[in-house]
């Protein structure tokens, strides 16, 4: 049997826990629209693109996620997710 990522919404063997992970997740899309953000966007990808734009309150946020999930909002980036893709990407260093 193939193994599926781990960041897939379904967990093989636990369709309950796959369940309420993607109505989490639905809920999670739902909240960033409200706020005025992407559809397709989670708001832990959207305050950890706002941190690294130095906002405040964004690095506030991730803080309290950091505690209770270490590295939480670095890992939630949705590069490819938001009103502008890429935009919030590390600049590139120069290899000379």
């Amino acid at each position: 049997m193939k193994e599926l990522p781990q960041d897939q919404a379904t967990i093989p063997g636990r369709p309950i826990l796959s369940y309420f992970r993607r109505l989490f997740v639905a809920a999670d899309q739902l909240l960033n629209v409200i706020f005025g953000g992407d559809e397709d966007e989670t708001i832990s990808s959207r305050i950890a693109k706002d941190r690294r734009r130095g906002r405040k309150f964004a690095c506030f946020l991730c803080k309290i996620l950091d505690w209770i999930d270490p590295d939480h909002c670095e890992k939630a980036i949705e590069r490819d997710e938001g009103k502008r893709p890429g935009q919030y990407d590390p600049p590139r260093q120069n290899r000379s």
